[in-house]
Formats: C-alpha cells, sequence, structure tokens
C-alpha cells in the first residue's frame, strides 16, 4: 500500500506497466532534487557571503569617512575661529600705518624747517639790523634764498646807505629796487627792495 503513494519504494526489478509512463517527469528535474537544491544553497551561501561582505567592507569605509571629515571639520573651525579673532585683532590697527608716515612727515618736515630756521635767523638778523633807526619798515617777507621789504623815508640818502651797507657786509649778493615813490604832499619817500643772500 505504501508503494501505491510513494512509488519510488517499489522494487526495481517489477517495473510496472504504466499506459502514461512516457508523460512522467524524470526524478533529477523534479523541483525538490536534493542535488541542484544543494549547489543553488552552496550559489546562494557564496552570493550572500560575498554581498555581506562587501557591505560591511563599504560600512567601514563609510564610517571612517564620516570620522575623518569630523575631524577635519572640527581642525576647520579652530582654524576658522582663530582667523577671525587675528582680523579682529588687526582691525584695531588698521590706521597705524598711516598715522606713522603722517608723524614721520612731520617729523621730517621740522627737521627741515628747524635746520633752515638757523640760517634765516641769522640772515633776517643780518638784514634788520643793518635798517637805520630814520626808515619805517612797512612789509617784510623771508624766505629762505630771498627777502623784501618795503621801507619809508625822508631821504633817499637813508635807503641808499642802508642797501649799501648790506653789500658791504657780506650778507646779501645782490639787491634790487622794485618800486620807488615820492609823496611831495608828506615829503616821503616809499621804496620796495628785493634782495639775494649771499
Amino acid at each position: 500500500m505504501l508503494e501505491k503513494y510513494l512509488p519510488f519504494l517499489k522494487h526495481p526489478g517489477k517495473p510496472e506497466k504504466n499506459p502514461k509512463s512516457e508523460s512522467l517527469i524524470p526524478d533529477d528535474t523534479l523541483f525538490f532534487n536534493p542535488e541542484s537544491l544543494r549547489a543553488e544553497a552552496f550559489s546562494a551561501n557564496t552570493t550572500a557571503v560575498f554581498s555581506s561582505s562587501l557591505i560591511i567592507f563599504f560600512s567601514v569605509v563609510l564610517t571612517g569617512v564620516l570620522a575623518a571629515h569630523l575631524v577635519m571639520n572640527f581642525f576647520l573651525n579652530g582654524l576658522l575661529n582663530e582667523q577671525k579673532n587675528l582680523e579682529f585683532k588687526l582691525s584695531e590697527y588698521s590706521g597705524v600705518g598711516e598715522k606713522a608716515l603722517q608723524i614721520s612727515g612731520k617729523i621730517n618736515y621740522s627737521k627741515k624747517t628747524v635746520d633752515s630756521r638757523k640760517p634765516l635767523t641769522t640772515r633776517i638778523s643780518f638784514v634788520m639790523t643793518r635798517i637805520p633807526q630814520e626808515l619805517v619798515l612797512n612789509t617784510v617777507d623771508f624766505t629762505p634764498q630771498t627777502f623784501e621789504i618795503v621801507v619809508k623815508g625822508s631821504s633817499p640818502a637813508q635807503i641808499t646807505g642802508m642797501f649799501l651797507r648790506w653789500l658791504r657786509d657780506g650778507g646779501v649778493s645782490e639787491i634790487s629796487i622794485r618800486e620807488a615813490l615820492f609823496s611831495s604832499s608828506e615829503n616821503v619817500y616809499l621804496v620796495r627792495l628785493g634782495g639775494i643772500y649771499r
């Protein structure tokens, strides 16, 4: 009776004649063939092991990249903060260079002025001490190389004597009369003189 339900238990010596035996499917092509199942299980197992190894490898690589990104981000944020601090400190000194140049220019100008003041002072003193008391000094204009004065006097001899003293004493190399006026109502001469220092 078991042979009826389980045909593979039949004795091989007694083949049963079945008119439909040509349409039976052989055992090796059955869906539940143990040999084909073992081969498929082996290839599936190999594919699963390879796929899981590949997933684990890329997961480790991705974790490493993320960790490196976090570390680099931390260091870059630190450098960015340090840069901002330095920029803030440098902004406090932004006008120092310009101020230093201005101060340096003022110092140089002062030195030149002091250096030119000494000879100018002696030259002014030379011209002013040789003006006679009888003459009235109207205007003066002194530069390091030249001078110009306007004087009033009652006699042209006083004015002539004044610039002759300048030439004779050696402090002035040239004198020119630029303008000379005579007021008959006041009997006064007005003379504008220019000179060049020696």
